[in-house]
């Protein structure tokens, strides 16, 4: 009883990951870095608020009480292209990024991220980078497949994204037995896509390992560069890794044109505003960056605490990090 009693004292203070579990976080972050350092790439560190948040119209951030309003930054990246443009080179940062009402097993509203940039080294390169980091955590080779966006919806969802009746896609949820969501017929392309990414494709990815998709549209790729491909179609150079039910990692062949970079914050915006969300200030500075000459490059950002999460066999994102948001 006594015991028990101790027990439950414990759980109003005490971190959701134990010592023995923080211990070994720890030489694995240590490896991370052993990692970039060992390829002469440069850690930085950049500010965790910023007087400009993200556009991206499916984060949502935090805002600072402050005059003038400052941002908790979901992502490093727009001070790390600065630097970029400042002639600093490769580049990666260790840093927590926050992301408001991102709750869940695989989620907590801030978190740590690796995120690095390679001046001249085209998208195909940086996946392997990022295959040899994951392989190097976790403790065997990752020998993930690649496979296009829009065969990953040929292939495990069975429809075309882009066919012309939109109820197709409530027929593939259906066949696959996964909820139809409500008032289906209001919903746009590119919220049936998201869906049946999360409740089809997502977990269809799990059962056959580890695997990259890559070369998604590019209302799918804010900050990509874009091309035409085989098909004719415009496609963007972004890439994502999925391990284990787990989205690991988010990349680009990063845009340069500042011109055509604020046309698609304008549509973020947009966007923002007809979802009834806040809009934030456009980043001048980063716009500024890439006038006056950001070099052509590819970055992406890892999540770590997903990545400890796998190479330590947990089962949930607190049991790797002390104090998740439910009881910071």
């Amino acid at each position: 009883m006594i015991q028990e009693q101790q027990e439950a004292r414990n759980t109003e203070f005490a971190p959701t990951c134990n010592r023995d579990t923080w211990l070994k976080r720890q030489t694995l972050m240590g490896r991370v870095r052993d990692f970039f350092n060992r390829r002469n790439v440069l850690e930085v560190e950049s500010p965790a608020l910023s007087m400009a948040g993200g556009t991206d119209p499916q984060l949502d951030y935090f805002e600072v009480n402050a005059t003038p309003p400052r941002y908790l930054m979901t992502s490093p990246e727009f001070h790390m292209k600065r630097l970029l443009a400042a002639g600093f080179g490769d580049i990666f940062q260790i840093t927590k990024s926050f992301r408001k009402d991102e709750f869940g097993a695989f989620h907590n509203n801030e978190f740590s991220m690796v995120e690095w940039y390679r001046v001249g080294m085209p998208q195909s390169m940086l996946m392997d980078e990022v295959e040899a980091l994951v392989s190097e955590i976790i403790g065997e080779p990752l020998n993930a497949r690649r496979t296009r966006w829009v065969d990953a919806f040929r292939n495990y969802a069975g429809v075309d994204p882009f066919c012309k009746d939109l109820m197709d896609f409530a027929k593939a949820c259906r066949s696959r037995d996964v909820v139809v969501p409500e008032q289906p017929e209001m919903m746009s392309r590119e919220q049936w896509w998201d869906y049946l990414m999360i409740f089809i494709i997502e977990p269809a990815l799990a059962e056959n390992g580890p695997e990259f998709i890559i070369d998604y549209p590019p209302s799918q790729a804010a900050l990509a560069e874009t091309f035409i491909g085989e098909d004719g179609l415009r496609w963007a150079r972004r890439f994502e890794l999925f391990v284990d039910h787990i989205e690991l990692c988010n990349g680009y062949s990063e845009l340069t044109d500042a011109a055509e970079q604020r046309r698609r914050f304008d549509a973020d915006l947009k966007a923002r505003n007809k979802m009834g969300k806040p809009l934030p200030p456009v980043d001048e500075r980063f716009l500024a960056a890439l006038r006056y000459g950001m070099p052509a490059c590819s970055g992406v950002a890892l999540g770590l605490d997903r990545l400890f999460m796998l190479a330590l066999n947990k089962k949930q994102i607190s049991d790797v990090i002390l104090f998740p948001s439910t009881v910071a």
